[in-house]
């Protein structure tokens, strides 16, 4: 398979998460979350499954787009490459797991059997106070408003969340995808993904601190432009250092891809604060991690091989992704802050006319967005 072959396969995946992410979010409000985990675990051990028996890249590529150490001491177990054991040894345990979640994991409180009755009615007396005023259901019975569905799509700010979304994912991914082959000039081969797990381990120590402090501040716009800060300096330091050893570089590699691995957390719980309506929220949280999802697909142009071994370009590119990331930031910020101030000073009839639309989700004039 040629390189070509492999960089088409690696954007292939996330162009199809990125069709597919809105049509699942639509998919989850009619089945229900049983039935929608059920058939995604099931579905996803099956595919994985599957890309240990292709023969050639075009196999790859469709199995891919549905969608490692001790595999490389499977070689040829049962006349399998280590690398197909690999795909068994991930899909096949996803399989039975979605027949469990099916027969065990309610969707909501009143069709779980271990729990007594009064259990449940705290349970739904929690989930429906927790919901508050942004998020109170359509009058009707469906399961889907359609008019939040617009809502998602005429929602300016939004889209300003996607252009976050977008750019610090696209940089995550551009890292995650190629560290090994950015570890390569510090060591060689057999040690470059062992000398990924710390930078793994790292990352997600510094994404549940960063959590944690968002949380008890209810704040995560300055949370998430610390982030962003903090990956802007490391490909600053990539940049400027891939010439001073293999610890500068690996220490501002790290310091890049914990800023990057900690701010969509962040920019993710900052969305779901602030969007009301339960279609609404979950449709916006479909069409941010769809749209997300585009940025993996520029991780092959970004790291072209013939800019190996130190990667300059990238580096200079993902920077700069970073950079426009941290600048929508602020402009989001102040964007909600003057909307919480207009709120205040409305007059009596204008709070009337805006407190009488129809499904007002976050819009209605008593709510306060999150900073």
């Amino acid at each position: 398979m040629s390189s070509s072959d492999m960089n088409w396969a690696i954007s292939l995946f996330y162009l199809s998460y990125s069709i597919f992410e809105i049509p699942g979010t639509l998919l989850l409000r009619f089945l229900g979350p049983t039935r929608y985990l059920s058939l995604s675990l099931i579905l996803w051990g099956g595919i994985t499954v599957g890309m240990a028996f292709v023969k050639n890249s075009q196999q790859l590529l469709i199995v891919r787009f549905l969608l490692a150490y001790g595999t490389r001491h499977m070689k040829d177990i049962g006349g399998l490459k280590n690398w197909r054991w690999l795909f068994l040894l991930e899909g096949l345990p996803i399989i039975p797991l979605g027949v469990m979640t099916y027969l065990f994991l309610g969707s909501i409180p009143d069709t779980v059997q271990w729990l007594d009755n009064c259990e449940k009615q705290l349970l739904t007396n929690l989930l429906r106070e927790d919901a508050g005023l942004a998020n109170s259901e359509p009058t009707s019975s469906t399961r889907l408003s359609w008019r939040q569905v617009r809502y998602v799509f005429i929602d300016w700010r939004i889209y300003l969340y996607v252009m976050i979304a977008v750019g610090d994912l696209a940089v995550h991914k551009c890292l995650t995808t190629y560290l090994p082959e950015l570890a390569k000039p510090m060591s060689d081969f057999k040690e470059v993904h062992l000398m990924t797990i710390p930078l793994d381990f790292v990352a997600c120590i510094c994404c549940l601190l960063a959590g944690y402090s968002s949380s008890c501040r209810n704040e995560h716009s300055f949370h998430l432009a610390f982030c962003l800060s903090i990956a802007l300096l490391g490909f600053i330091l990539m940049i400027t250092l891939y010439d001073q050893g293999n610890v500068a570089l690996y220490v501002s590699t790290c310091i890049a891809y914990c800023g990057a691995f900690s701010a969509f957390p962040l920019l993710l719980s900052w969305l779901t604060n602030n969007v009301g309506g339960h279609t609404k929220r979950a449709l916006a949280v479909g069409f941010l991690v769809g749209m997300a999802q585009m940025g993996g697909a520029l991780a092959p142009l970004v790291y072209p091989d013939d800019d190996e071994p130190v990667y300059r370009r990238g580096h200079i590119i993902c920077g700069g992704i970073i950079a426009i990331s941290l600048i929508i930031t602020f402009i989001l910020r102040n964007c909600l802050q003057l909307e919480n101030d207009r709120r205040i000073y409305l007059s009596p009839d204008k709070y009337k006319q805006e407190a009488a639309i129809i499904e007002p989700c976050d819009w209605h004039p008593d709510i306060r967005y999150v900073l």
